[in-house]
């Protein structure tokens, strides 16, 4: 789950809404009728009906099947938000809106023309964007819980490169390259006002010197106005900009750079990691992303079947 693995429909609404978006019927809507509850929440009869009309739209779900597969879908959504209020995760509206302008960008038209196309097909603009914020809160539950709970050995990546590599486990990956390896993240202290660098730069040192951990990062930067963190993942130094070498080769794990000056304000990194490394660092880097996304997916099928296993799931006729 470490760059980029991100389980959104952006795709397959693309790609089933390229065949076209005016030719619909809007079928009648029936009267609406509580069909599930799930720990005091209700799912109706209309949800789960235009539910299973986007299902169908992208993923050519037979309608034998779809209607189930939305209510099941729709019990999923319910019970990860309901995790995600528990643990204090939310998604702001402006994300949610991205991501349904970024469908749109790829069909070359404007969000309100999808907007309109997935209305003449029965579908409200709405019901696919709770389904991108349901997938975007839970994209980051998952990854928030399982970087802090699952961890790839050298072991693992030594076995999974003998395997690709055809050679022993002593040969596995040896090179005679070594490099560092950095778990980082970004903070940027924004600039709204001219002539305000030096404010910032003094409430950039001021939060470098309380930060000793990775872990209270989010926490200390909430108390900075118009500040944010920004998640670098994983970065072996040649993969980092020549100015960052320098900027974080001799920056403590858990400790902040010095604040550098950028066009949208006072930016530091943070080191939240740092290893050695010896090998071929692509091969490496390719074989790690592999296996955490295997045991990703794995999590994540287990994180949601014990939402489910302690859930009070009313179904309803």
């Amino acid at each position: 789950m470490s760059k980029a693995r991100r389980p959104f429909v952006v795709a397959a609404v693309v790609a089933a809404l390229a065949g076209g978006l005016i030719a619909a019927t809007v079928p009648a809507r029936a009267a609406s009728q509580i069909r599930v509850v799930v720990n005091n929440e209700p799912i109706t009869s209309n949800e789960i009906s235009e539910r299973a009309r986007l299902m169908q739209l992208t993923a050519r779900t037979s309608a034998a099947s779809v209607e189930r597969m939305a209510m099941e879908e729709l019990i999923d959504d319910k019970l990860k938000l309901q995790e995600a209020k528990r643990v204090g995760v939310s998604v702001s509206d402006a994300q949610v809106e991205a991501a349904f302008a970024s469908i749109a960008s790829r069909l070359k038209i404007t969000p309100a023309q999808l907007a309109q196309g997935l209305g003449q097909r029965g579908i409200s603009p709405k019901n696919l964007k709770d389904r991108l914020r349901v997938q975007i809160i839970w994209q980051q539950l998952v990854v928030g819980r399982f970087n802090r709970t699952v961890q790839i050995s050298d072991s693992q990546v030594v076995d999974a490169l003998a395997k690709k590599e055809g050679t022993s486990k002593e040969n596995a990956g040896k090179n005679d390259g070594k490099t560092t390896e950095y778990t980082l993240k970004q903070v940027a202290l924004l600039i709204t006002k001219a002539g305000n660098d030096g404010g910032r730069m003094k409430e950039a040192e001021a939060l470098r010197a309380r930060v000793t951990s990775c872990d209270g990062l989010v926490d200390a930067v909430k108390s900075v106005p118009e500040a944010l963190v920004k998640n670098l993942g994983k970065r072996t130094a040649e993969e980092l900009p020549e100015q960052f070498r320098g900027l974080i080769s001799d920056v403590p794990v858990g400790h902040l750079s010095k604040p550098q000056r950028s066009p949208v304000g006072i930016e530091m990194v943070a080191v939240c990691e740092k290893r050695d490394l010896s090998g071929d660092f692509q091969i490496r880097n390719q074989v790690e992303d592999e296996l955490r996304a295997k045991e990703g997916e794995v999590f994540a099928r287990r994180y949601v079947n014990d939402l489910r296993r302690i859930a009070i799931i009313d179904y309803r006729k």
